[in-house]
C-alpha cells in the first residue's frame, strides 16, 4: 500500500527528453510484442521483453528461461532488436526503462484477466510517456534535494524535497505541467470491527449505493453532476470567446489563461467532492464493521452504448474509475479488502423472485412479485449476493420481500440524526424496531414489518431523506447522504 505526495514541477527540455524516451519504449515493446505474436506465434514474456528492450538481446535458450515455447527457435538468427541499436534512442537509466515494460505488462495483465471480448488489449503506441523510478535510483542529498538518477553520463534530475526518502517517483504528464508523484509505502493503521461484506454500486445519479444485506446507504451526486454541467458550460463559452480573436493578440491570450485557471479550480472542486464522497462512505462502512467492499465492475459500461449528444456526455465524463481508485486506497488502509464484481443486469434483476425487469427512473417495481426498492438498492444487493453466493443471485434470495402497497411508512423526527435499521432481507434475526419519533402508528404488513426510515446529517448542517416512496418499502433502511 502507497500512500502519494505530489509536486508540480513545470515544463523543461529535460523532461520532456525523458517522457519521449518513455514513450520511445512502450512503442518499440507494444511494436514488437504484437509482432512476434502474428509473426512466431510466441508470447514474450516480461523478463524476455525487458532483455530484448533494454540489452538488444533476446536469449533463445528455453532452459534458462521461464517461458518455455518451441517456437522460441525461431529466434536464433534474429537475436538482435532492430529497435535498440548502439545509437539507441533510450537515453534514460536502464532501470527506468524496464519500469515502462513492467506498466505494458501490468495493462496486458488487466486485460486478460477481465475475459472481456469486446475489451482492447494494449497496443497504441505513445509519443510521451510517465517516467517511474525505484528506489535503487533515488537519492536524498543533505540539502534537502531529491536526485533521480537518468543513466551513466547523463544528468540527474532534482527536486526540492523537504519530506522523507521515498520508495517509488513517477513523473508524469497532468495536463498543463510536469508532476512528480512520490509514493511512500504505508501499513495498514485499522483493523476491521467485524466481518461484514458490503455491496457498492457505482451510478451518476447516485455516486455510490452500499448495503450490508441489512441497512443501505445512498451517496448522493448531483453536486458532483452540478459542477461537470458548470465546467462545460465554462469551457465552451470561454473556447467560443477566444474563437473570435486574433491567435496571440493580447486578448486572446488574457482569455486563454482565464479559461486555463477557471477550468483548473474546477477540477480541484471536482476531485474534492470525490475525495470527501469516498471517504464518508469508508468510514461509514467502517463503523458498520465491514471488512470486504464488493463494488461493481462498470469499466465497459460505455461500449456500444449511445444516449444520444447529452447522454454520452455524461456517460464519458462519469468519474467512476477515479471514485473507485479513492475509495479502494482509502479502504485498505481502513485494513479493508476491495473486490471487484460484474455488475451485468444486477439492476434489472429482482432480488426476491428472480424476474428481470426494465429500469424505468430511480424507481424499481417487480412486475412478477410487486416488491417495491430503490433501484440503486437492488444493484447494490445483487452484486454482494453475487459475491457471496455466485449464480444463485439470479433466482432471488430475499426471505420476506416487502410488496409495494403494504408495510408502512416511517415518520422521523426532524432533530434526530439517525433512526437505527433492523431488518434483514436475508431473514436475519434481529431486535424490534423503536416507536416512532413522531408517534404515530404503524400500519399492519402482510409480509413483514419495514425498517424505519434512517436519516444522517451532511457535513453542512443539512438533513437529506429519500425522497422515494420506495426508500421505506424496499428491503433493507435507506439512509441518503451527501
Amino acid at each position: 500500500m502507497y500512500l502519494t505526495r505530489k509536486k508540480k514541477l513545470g515544463q523543461s527540455e529535460k523532461l520532456d527528453e525523458i517522457a519521449r524516451a518513455c514513450g520511445d519504449v512502450w512503442t518499440d515493446t507494444v511494436t514488437w510484442f504484437w509482432r512476434t505474436v502474428s509473426r512466431q506465434g510466441v508470447w514474450l514474456n516480461k523478463s524476455q521483453m525487458m532483455r530484448w528492450m533494454c540489452t538488444r538481446r533476446i536469449s533463445t535458450d528455453t532452459k534458462k528461461t521461464a517461458f518455455e515455447h518451441p517456437d522460441m527457435e525461431a529466434f536464433a538468427g534474429k537475436r538482435e532488436n532492430p529497435a535498440a541499436t548502439l545509437e539507441s534512442r533510450y537515453n534514460i537509466a536502464q532501470n527506468t526503462a524496464q519500469n515502462v515494460v513492467k506498466e505494458f505488462y501490468h495493462a496486458l495483465d488487466s486485460w486478460r484477466e477481465r475475459d472481456n471480448p469486446d475489451a482492447n488489449p494494449p497496443f497504441k503506441r505513445k509519443r510521451y510517456y510517465k517516467a517511474n523510478w525505484n528506489y535503487t535510483q533515488i537519492t536524498l542529498r543533505d540539502d534537502g534535494v531529491l536526485r533521480l538518477s537518468t543513466g551513466r553520463g547523463n544528468e540527474p534530475v532534482l527536486i526540492e524535497w523537504p519530506h522523507p526518502e521515498p520508495k517509488r517517483v513517477e513523473i508524469g504528464w497532468d495536463g498543463e505541467q510536469y508532476e512528480a508523484r512520490v509514493q511512500y509505502q504505508v501499513e495498514p493503521d485499522r483493523e476491521p470491527k467485524g466481518e461484514k461484506v458490503a455491496g457498492i454500486d457505482l451510478g451518476e445519479v447516485y455516486l455510490a449505493t452500499a448495503t450490508t444485506g441489512e441497512e443501505t446507504w445512498l451517496f448522493n451526486g448531483r453536486h458532483l453532476r452540478s459542477l461537470r454541467r458548470y465546467q462545460n458550460k465554462t469551457k465552451a463559452t470561454l473556447q467560443s470567446k477566444i474563437d473570435t480573436k486574433e491567435k496571440g493578440s493580447r486578448r486572446w491570450q488574457r482569455l486563454v489563461i482565464s479559461k486555463r485557471k477557471q477550468l483548473s479550480s474546477l477540477r480541484n472542486q471536482i476531485r474534492d467532492v470525490l475525495h470527501k464522497l469516498s471517504r464518508r462512505l469508508v468510514e461509514t462502512l467502517y463503523q458498520e464493521g465491514v471488512s470486504t467492499l464488493v463494488v461493481g465492475d462498470v469499466r465497459d459500461i460505455r461500449d456500444g452504448l449511445d444516449y444520444g449528444a447529452k447522454g454520452n456526455q455524461r456517460l464519458h465524463q462519469w468519474a467512476h474509475g477515479a471514485f473507485r481508485h479513492m475509495l479502494t486506497c482509502k479502504a485498505e488502509l481502513a485494513g479493508m479488502e476491495v473486490k471487484l464484481e460484474p455488475e451485468r443486469d444486477t439492476t434489472k434483476t429482482c432480488p426476491s423472485c428472480g424476474t428481470k425487469n426494465p429500469t424505468r427512473g430511480r424507481k424499481y417495481r417487480c412486475s412478477t412479485c410487486q416488491a417495491a426498492f430503490h433501484r440503486d438498492e437492488v444493484g447494490a444487493l445483487n452484486i454482494r449476493e453475487k459475491y457471496l453466493d455466485g449464480d444463485g443471485w439470479q433466482d432471488g434470495y430475499l426471505s420476506s420481500p416487502v410488496v409495494a402497497g403494504q408495510g408502512f411508512t416511517a415518520a422521523p423526527s426532524e432533530t434526530s440524526n439517525e433512526t437505527k435499521a433492523y431488518s434483514s432481507p436475508r431473514g436475519d434475526k434481529t431486535d424490534q424496531p423503536t416507536p416512532f419519533a413522531s408517534g404515530e402508528a404503524a400500519a399492519p404488513s402482510t409480509t413483514r414489518e419495514a425498517p424505519h426510515e434512517r436519516v444522517t446529517t451532511h457535513p453542512t448542517g443539512v438533513r437529506f431523506r429519500p425522497h422515494m416512496d420506495c426508500g421505506d418499502g424496499g428491503s433493507p433502511a435507506i439512509s441518503s447522504q451527501g
